[in-house]
């Protein structure tokens, strides 16, 4: 998902002013008569463009090193297309497609791939287990989390590698099959290093090891390398758009439809206009309400795949020690009206949560039964539970009608990333509701490059981050989201809220460790077990309060160039970015011309 850039402080009324107005013109002109209609479909036929969006960097910022920051397109969905993956996980079917590789599973310690022969990167060289064996080892200097498993890679022959585990997981199968693909004729020379450097006894903490990752990473190829059914054209890279050509040997280049997929550049603002003139096919930005209404005035279509992910308020345990007494929290969380929040930022895509679980509405059936999810709290919308929660805690409203005790009046500043539209609407209305109620709190901008490194380095006591994640299923990405990541990562930073928590029947639960047992084995029972207890801790400590979760709203033009797209309601539209339905649908050759 990408984010609007907007102006600091914006007011809510500001916001959706701003917002509106920007798009009015735009509105008018692609909402002209006629444009409306019902839902198209068609034949996919091969030939033809598909039209995106995404804002990649440009030089000499940008490069093409699939590893270091700032890579051209080595993140986000467009990356599918030349930097693919061993498999692509369907989330409504729960299982994993297999792309690059062929089959995989579990051979007693070790984890067996077999990889799809006649494949060949764009320069010719073929496609084999030495990639996949360079890939990861490479990865080892950028910590890839896959480490915390294995200990070592066998290549068995040219389609064939083990990974052997010292502790398995069933996370551990997408560590592997969702990891973008390197070229070793790339990488190779590093990956080796490393091996050399394995073999002597460094370990990470080395300088040895450190030099070796500065050296990859100012390593700064002279074009990309590409083993999907695309390959990026250097000499079409501009600031406002980039264009992928057919690589004749990659996967899944005899099976893709279009002759090209062009890219646009640009953050919301510039994207939207691109998709109501009908420039753009399919977008992932976080179009506002206004932009929403005309794409919908338009006829385009809008896919609301759950993100799985939202804004969240996050609190210093140090720098605001008032919100230790749990009861604060609490209060909190009944004090602003989240569905509100929603629906003011992105109406149908935007949802409050009912279990505030830690994570997703959607996902708590699979791992919580009905049962223990009758015992989680809905912190719904209540000023009255709010100022009985304030009470208890010894605190009484002054005459400026703000809450103190022993003659402190509760008064913070919420910091939020400036530049994401949708967390600045939910901040500035967080803000809002609470001074209304009793807590005087002033919302305040920052740039979210700036934003993140000064959360982590605990410069705010009261903040905006994100809760849950698009990562994966698994709950246990949304938990380490929520209670390591602007916490214990990087170490002491952010929150500084200790993961050794006393509930209210007096057991101690360690958090930490609760996190590591929802994903260790293979037995699935036993991590819903672990899910369920760390889900009523999470509920009941409420250490983070989860505003809301998002949804896509991502637009469709099946009228203009693209055919193919399923109905809505589709289960791949259960899919979200980070395994992206539209790739998907490109890839497998199900979407193409009209």
């Amino acid at each position: 998902m990408t984010d609007a850039k907007l102006r600091y402080n914006p007011t809510r009324r500001r916001f959706l002013r701003d917002s509106t107005l920007t798009t009015i013109g735009l509105m008018v002109a692609a909402c002209a008569p006629g444009t409306t209609g019902p839902t198209g479909g068609g034949t996919a036929k091969k030939g033809g463009e598909f039209h995106g969006g995404w804002p990649y960097v440009l030089p000499p910022a940008g490069h093409w090193n699939g590893y270091a920051p700032n890579g051209i397109l080595t993140t986000g969905i467009y990356r599918h297309l030349w930097l693919t993956t061993l498999g692509m996980y369907l989330w409504a079917d729960k299982k994993f497609e297999y792309w690059l590789a062929e089959s995989s599973g579990y051979k007693g310690e070790n984890y067996e791939l077999k990889l799809r022969s006649g494949i060949k990167w764009s320069d010719g060289t073929p496609f084999t287990a030495k990639d996949v064996y360079t890939t990861f080892n490479v990865g080892r200097l950028d910590n890839f989390t896959i480490w915390n498993y294995i200990d070592r890679m066998d290549i068995v022959n040219d389609q064939t590698i083990n990974f052997h585990f010292t502790r398995q997981s069933s996370l551990a199968e997408r560590l592997l099959l969702r990891e973008p693909t390197r070229p070793d004729a790339l990488y190779g020379t590093y990956s080796k290093k490393l091996d050399d450097l394995v073999k002597a006894g460094k370990k990470s903490t080395d300088q040895e090891w450190k030099d070796l990752r500065t050296e990859k990473d100012a390593f700064r190829p002279k074009e990309p390398t590409s083993v999907g059914p695309y390959k990026i054209d250097p000499a079409t890279l501009t600031e406002s758009q980039v264009t992928f050509v057919k690589n004749p040997g990659g996967y899944a280049a005899d099976r893709v439809n279009f002759d090209k997929v062009v890219v646009y550049q640009g953050e919301t603002n510039q994207i939207s206009p691109l998709v109501l003139s009908g420039d753009v096919d399919y977008a992932t930005h976080g179009f506002t309400l206004a932009v929403d209404k005309a794409m919908q005035d338009a006829g385009i279509r809008i896919a609301r795949p759950p993100l799985y992910t939202g804004p969240a308020l996050f609190f210093h345990w140090e720098k605001a020690p008032e919100f230790q007494d749990v009861r604060l929290r609490y209060a909190v969380a009944h004090a602003i009206n989240k569905a509100e929040s929603a629906a003011i930022t992105y109406g149908d895509s935007g949802k409050a949560q009912k279990y505030m679980a830690g994570f997703s509405d959607q996902l708590v059936p699979d791992w919580i039964g009905s049962g223990d999810q009758g015992k989680l709290k809905e912190y719904e919308f209540s000023t009255s539970k709010a100022d009985q929660f304030m009470k208890d805690a010894g605190y009484a409203k002054g005459s400026d009608g703000f809450w103190a005790k022993n003659g402190k009046r509760l008064e913070y500043e919420l910091v939020f990333p400036s530049d994401f539209a949708d967390w600045s609407s939910a901040a500035t209305h967080a803000a809002e509701s609470l001074t209304k109620w009793g807590f005087k709190v002033t919302a305040r901008g920052i740039v979210s490059s700036t934003q993140l490194p000064e959360v982590n380095d605990g410069k705010h006591a009261f903040f905006v981050r994100a809760w849950g994640s698009s990562t994966a299923p698994h709950p246990q990405y949304s938990y380490i989201q929520n209670l390591r990541a602007n916490n214990t990562i990087p170490a002491g930073g952010g929150m500084k809220y200790p993961l050794k928590q006393k509930l209210a029947s007096g057991e101690t639960v360690d958090l930490d460790d609760l996190i590591n047992q929802t994903g260790d084995g293979l037995d699935e029972s036993k991590q819903k077990a672990a899910v369920t207890k760390l889900a009523l801790a999470f509920n009941e400590l409420l250490p983070i309060i989860p505003l809301w979760q998002r949804f896509g709203n991502n637009p469709i033009n099946d009228k203009k160039r693209v055919a193919g797209w399923p109905a809505d309601g589709d289960p791949i539209y259960k899919n979200p970015d980070g395994d992206s339905f539209a790739m998907t649908l490109l890839v497998r050759g199900t979407i193409g011309s009209k």
